[in-house]
């Protein structure tokens, strides 16, 4: 299972997967949020399998922040967008 990192309030950024027990600024991760966070790990492992499957198909692919989105609580996430140049011919 991947790690994701978690950035805290003071900027210190921490390691937490969806099965830890972690704490984000001393807050224990409840089984909502524990369970949104095994969601985009499982997308993010869906992700890396399909950039490699693209990229041995002869694509660059770059991620681009497309837009950051704010709950109006302190939470944000960013949004994600590709940019793929395909394999020149020769």
């Amino acid at each position: 299972m991947s790690q994701m990192i978690s950035a805290t309030h003071n900027g210190n950024c921490i390691p937490v997967t969806a099965d830890d027990g972690a704490s984000l600024d001393s807050v224990k991760l409840t089984e909502q949020l524990r369970d949104a966070l095994q969601g985009v790990e499982d997308s993010i492992e869906e992700l890396n399998a399909a950039l490699r499957h693209a990229m041995e198909a002869g694509a660059t692919v770059e991620l681009r922040r497309r837009s950051r989105v704010h709950s109006g609580d302190g939470c944000w996430a960013d949004q994600m967008a590709t940019l793929v140049l395909p394999k020149a011919q020769h």
